[in-house]
């Protein structure tokens, strides 16, 4: 029976020379990327809000891409025992897993679906007055240290530190708050996921075998391969990675929130496991409806997810990215800083996938230039 998951380049010559058919395609992908990329850096110089339209789509597109990409490589097994080992095409593979989930959504749409545009124009209406209403609860909660009886010294540090700590996130919470207020602007666009995770399911492997096999020697065609089958590797372990954080977040949340005896437990803890894979946005969205469900039970909520936040981002979710990615947890830790302080919630979502691109590229330079080096070293002995 034929592999399904067969590499392109397995039945190609080493160093076959590239057609011109392939030297043109190859010229199309990149100059797609170089295009896209392109725009993503221009709208995150000059328009921050659109660039956050464009790496969400770009970001749900990559997560809902590896998400289905095993189920599309289950169907194509299920249909090569009973074709004789010829397996369907990726595109109906596809297309057979787009239809197996609209016949879930579509009902559902039919149900609801005329509910959600008013439900969207209430929820705009609505963020200011709960990010307003926020904003007060924390400014409120800067007064803990005089509630509880502490040496004056230590009163004195825990007011500095906390009113550091809420000025900071009160800062957060704004600007949050005016991107949720035009975010339902881009979700006509989230149309656009589906195309987008088609065309990668679909395209992907003729892209690397294109970019490929332009390249000018046999080693440099085998290594390009090798690099874009681990930047693969290391995306689809990166979504894995979160969807597994996610998961965490939303169980840990549902106790806690049971515990707190807010309304609706398992409602809040979804939420929370689904928003947990936007960073920053998701979790200051989730202290927002958690504390405008609970107004008598503010501090405790906070208390909470500040204790969640501390173990999720500094415990769990490094050593997540650490075992998918194989990245050190520290690393993990600076990156995020660093992406933060740079790029704000664009750097924070790019950080992760982009230090770990950079990690296998050098890897990859460094084994290339290694291999070159005893080529040569080799060429020298055997002509002297």
């Amino acid at each position: 029976m034929r592999r399904i998951d067969a590499d392109p380049l397995a039945n190609l010559p080493t160093g076959e020379p590239a057609t011109r058919r392939e030297r043109l395609r190859a010229a199309v992908y990149v100059l797609t990327v170089v295009t896209l990329s392109s725009l993503i850096v221009l709208a995150v110089v000059f328009d921050y809000f659109a660039a956050i339209g464009v790496l969400l789509i770009v970001f749900l597109s990559f997560i809902f891409t590896y998400l289905i990409a095993p189920g599309v490589d289950q169907v194509r097994r299920a249909t090569a025992s009973s074709r004789r080992g010829r397996p369907v095409s990726r595109s109906l593979a596809v297309l057979a897993i787009y239809g197996a989930i609209a016949l879930v959504v579509f009902p559902l749409w039919i149900i609801g679906g005329d509910r959600v545009g008013p439900a969207l124009e209430r929820v705009s209406g609505l963020v200011p007055q709960h990010t307003a209403r926020f904003i007060e609860q924390l400014q409120a909660s800067e007064r803990w240290p005089e509630m509880v009886a502490l040496p004056p010294s230590v009163r004195d540090r825990a007011t500095d530190a906390t009113r550091r700590i809420s000025r900071s996130l009160q800062n957060d919470v704004r600007e949050l708050g005016a991107e949720l207020t035009g975010i339902r602007r881009f979700m006509p666009w989230l149309s656009v996921v589906p195309v987008v995770a088609f065309l990668l399911l679909t395209r992907w492997s003729r892209f690397r075998r294109s970019t490929t096999r332009v390249l000018p020697s046999p080693h440099l065609q085998w290594r390009g391969d090798e690099f874009l089958r681990h930047v693969n590797s290391l995306l689809a372990a990166y979504t894995r990675a979160q969807v597994t954080s996610g998961f965490v977040v939303g169980l840990i949340c549902w106790f806690g929130f049971a515990a707190l005896r807010l309304p609706y437990p398992g409602t809040l803890a979804f939420v929370a496991g689904v928003l947990e894979m936007v960073p920053l946005a998701g979790p200051i969205t989730v202290a927002v409806i958690a504390t405008a469900m609970a107004p008598g039970n503010v501090l405790p909520v906070l208390a909470f997810l500040g204790g969640l936040r501390l173990v999720q981002d500094y415990a769990i979710y490094p050593r997540l990215i650490s075992q998918a990615m194989h990245l050190h947890p520290l690393a993990v830790v600076v990156a995020l800083w660093a992406g933060a302080a740079v790029g704000g919630l664009v750097g924070i979502c790019l950080a992760i996938p982009a230090v770990g691109v950079l990690q296998v590229a050098w890897r990859h330079w460094r084994e290339y230039r290694d291999i070159e080096a005893l080529v040569e070293e080799s060429i020298r002995r055997s002509s002297a």
